[in-house]
């Protein structure tokens, strides 16, 4: 028999050469500063415990542009918002691994010429696409609105008393899964309530799995999942006349190239997980206005007088007709959106780095990027950063009117970078926002609980929105004798 120390030279040889070749390197010439970490997990920990403020440090420290490690993948991060322009535009960042790296490990299928499927379906929330989608939604809102505070048994004009992020999925999700997948039908067990549950849970999980650690490791997540994959067959989804255009269009094109009923689940998952992001971004903009009653009364006033405005030119006994370009040209409820998106943002630009690429930094100087890392911008530790945003960590309702942001002299062309830089659906996303943000406040009236109060949650960093550190307690109620609003195409 071998002696145990043989055993543990072979343990320990073998450990050392797992390390050398996942997480041990070398630096190259012009290649930038790797920010010192675990010899195992890396800059991991310190990032989930707070990205924004180890990104600030570690700017401070070594310039905007630094290496780090996550577990066993490299990052370089750009934290210039000077440089997003070049970001976007260089062709060695790839985003399509990413992409794939998302779907195999998170929803465990691939997408069969995933460039074009991307490109041809992401026209489907653009335009006059956009449009059909907003007049979906708009009218699934009103109905969720009705059924908010009839489900209970409360009255019409009574107060109904729930939990934040409840009052938001029976609203604000429920509104956005039916433009999405239609109106559920009895028994569905892939119905807006259920699904919202379940997504909820197995979304905590999301960093771990994009990372690639197996879902088994994680029994809630599994569970969550069981419910999420129980949707109606692609013939069923097809045969529904107010399924959206994108899923219609996704899934023929997914059955056109051969692909099976759980790629095609798969990726319906993928699209709800980008909405749910819209979803969290209504829990805070309810939130924010209970905190701040001037900014409320401003966005008030600016919804009253467009109301009055429009009322002139509508039927008196109809809705008052709102067009998307009245929506658009109001200033503080675009602000007010724009600066809850700004608090909120967790958001990760990742992309794969194709070939070892030069980089040019705003000073001039240029810094290599490896092949086969990938690069990132980190939009959060630019949306607080104090040198173009005058106290970041202070919510200001009216930071975005008439304003324009500089860093080093210089103007940020994209001061605020929502939902990262390749999402097709970010005007649909921050449009339905502001319609129900303009719907709420101007018919109901509501309140959290007196003393309660939650932060954005900064250890889900890497989420495109931050969940809340814990719920709060809504009161909300019909206003009397409001006229009904509706979105019109003109």
């Amino acid at each position: 028999m071998f002696p145990v120390t043989f055993y543990l030279g072979a343990a320990t040889i073998a450990l050392v050469a797992v390390y050398l070749k996942f997480f041990y390197r070398r630096r190259r010439k012009d290649e930038p500063v790797s920010v010192p970490g675990h010899f195992i997990w890396g800059n991991g920990a310190a990032f989930a415990e707070n990205a924004v403020e180890f990104i600030h440090n570690a700017t401070a420290k070594f310039g905007s542009v630094f290496n780090i490690r996550l577990l066993h993948q490299h990052l370089t991060i750009i934290n210039d918002p000077h440089s997003y322009e070049q970001f976007c535009k260089q062709s060695n960042f790839d985003f399509d691994p990413i992409q794939k790296q998302v779907n195999n490990n998170v929803f465990s299928f691939q997408l069969f010429d995933a460039r074009q499927m991307i490109k041809e379906a992401g026209k489907k929330v653009k335009g006059k696409y956009m449009v059909a989608n907003m007049q979906s939604f708009s009218k699934h809102l009103d109905a969720t609105f009705e059924e908010s505070v009839t489900e209970g048994g409360q009255g019409i004009n009574e107060w109904c008393e729930d939990g934040l992020r409840s009052m938001a999925s029976k609203t604000m999700f429920r509104a956005i899964f039916r433009s999405i997948f239609g109106r559920e039908r009895p028994g569905d067990v892939f119905e807006p309530i259920k699904v919202y549950k379940s997504f909820d849970t197995f979304h905590k999980y999301f960093n771990f799995l994009w990372l690639g650690l197996p879902i088994k490791l994680f029994p809630s997540a599994c569970r969550a999942l069981e419910v999420l994959i129980q949707q109606p067959n692609s013939c069923d989804i097809m045969s529904r006349d107010d399924v959206s255009e994108y899923i219609k269009f996704s899934t023929n094109f997914m059955l056109e190239h051969g692909q099976s009923e759980t790629d095609i689940i798969g990726h319906n998952l993928v699209f709800l997980h980008v909405n749910y992001n819209t979803f969290r971004v209504s829990f805070w903009l309810i939130y924010f206005l209970t905190q701040y009653e001037e900014a409320r009364k401003e966005l008030l006033a600016e919804i009253t007088e467009l109301v009055k405005e429009k009322a002139e030119y509508s039927e008196t006994d109809g809705p008052v007709e709102i067009t998307l370009e009245d929506v658009e040209r109001m200033q503080v409820l675009d602000s007010f959106v724009k600066e809850t998106i700004r608090y909120t943002s967790g958001v990760f630009m990742v992309r794969s780095v194709t070939k070892d690429t030069y980089f040019e930094k705003e000073s001039g100087e240029e810094v290599l990027i490896r092949a086969g890392d990938r690069v990132a911008i980190y939009p959060p530790a630019i949306h607080k950063d104090p040198e173009i945003f005058e106290n970041p960590l202070q919510f200001k309702a009216d930071r975005f009117i008439d304003a324009t942001f500089t860093k080093n002299g210089r103007e940020v062309k994209n001061p605020l970078m929502a939902f990262g830089s390749l999402c097709p659906g970010k005007k649909l996303a921050i449009t339905q926002a502001k319609w129900y943000l303009l719907n709420l406040v101007y018919k109901f009236d509501f309140k959290i609980e007196d003393g309660q109060t939650c932060e954005p949650d900064v250890h889900y960093h890497g989420h495109e929105i931050l969940p809340p550190t814990n719920d709060v307690k809504i009161l909300y109620k019909r206003k009397e004798n409001v006229r009904p609003l509706e979105l019109v195409n003109v």
